[in-house]
């Protein structure tokens, strides 16, 4: 019986002091955006170390750039919009979601359709003939503004869409050089606060009322290789999202320490992802003729 004991005693001593297995690297590349508070938070208040993760957290730029940059391996997990993943997997690259980030819902918009003060929108046709300044051409806002005119019978081909960084837009909005741009926070705000334009349309949630904007994506063959640090991701991203929920005092310092500003109005924060949230991007993709790919929606999707 007392060897018995013992026995058992040495074990459990054992398992507690069974040293941890090393963290997991990882380079996660972000656009400078508030859609990914919660992973900025979870690298800040140690949600990431908490579940085995060493992450490094890398602007990127230009987010057209992250699936090249996955498939490469010089980022293991990127943040994209679905309409960025959806062109490169189209594009023949193997790549797929793991976890959602920003939603736009109706009533609380991030992008929006800003247009001159002098310009009056009413209608999706008020803008053939004008000049609409875009953060990338073939974007999901440009993609998502083509069908909001499709949808009213509107000629998007009498608009004319000039491609500019988003910081330049509001400059160009200002000078003329647009008529309207695509915008998104806190440029958006900006552009209100100082005069120079006004809200055009929330002509997204006129499409539809609740989308997921951006999401995290990662290799087919690197999700294959690494099903646990995945969760354990996921995991370190729900903590994040329930500091946020909890309206810690410290959330504005957190993202303000990371992409250098504070947005004056947040997107609906949402780890998941899920195959309807994918189906309008994809139906507007149908209807503007841009995907060649038949897509296997939960395909897309790791478990």
């Amino acid at each position: 019986m007392l060897r018995a004991l013992l026995s058992g005693f040495v074990v459990a001593v054992l398992a507690t002091s069974a040293p941890r297995a090393e963290p997991v690297k990882l380079t996660i590349g972000h656009p400078v955006a508030s859609d990914f508070l919660a992973t900025y938070v979870a690298k800040e208040k140690g949600f990431f170390e908490k579940h085995n993760i060493d992450a490094t957290l890398t602007k990127i730029p230009v987010i057209t750039v992250v699936p090249q940059a996955l498939i490469s391996n010089s980022l293991q997990i990127g943040a994209t919009t679905l309409g960025t993943a959806l062109q490169a997997i189209d594009a023949g690259l193997d790549l797929k979601l793991v976890a959602g980030a920003g939603r736009m819902v109706k009533g609380s918009p991030f992008i929006s359709l800003m247009a001159r003060k002098d310009l009056v929108i009413e209608k999706p046709a008020d803008l053939e003939g004008r000049k609409v300044g875009v953060p990338g051409a073939g974007s999901f806002m440009e993609q998502f503004l083509r069908e909001w005119m499709l949808n009213a019978k509107a000629d998007a081909k009498k608009t004319t869409f000039v491609e500019a960084p988003l910081p330049q837009l509001p400059d160009m909005l200002k000078a003329g050089t647009v008529d309207a741009v695509l915008i998104v926070e806190p440029m958006r705000s900006m552009i209100v606060n100082t005069g120079i334009g006004k809200v055009g349309a929330e002509y997204i949630n006129e499409i539809d009322p609740n989308v997921l904007v951006s999401a995290y994506m990662v290799t087919g063959d690197w999700a294959a290789r690494n099903a646990e640090t995945i969760r354990n991701f996921r995991a370190a991203l729900d903590e994040g999202l329930a500091y946020i929920n909890s309206g810690a005092a410290d959330l504005k310092d957190i993202e303000k320490k990371t992409i250098g500003f504070n947005s004056p109005r947040l997107a609906t924060f949402d780890n998941k992802v899920t195959a309807d949230d994918l189906k309008v991007f994809i139906k507007i993709g149908a209807d503007l003729r841009i995907y060649r790919t038949t897509f296997d929606v939960n395909g897309i999707i790791v478990k």
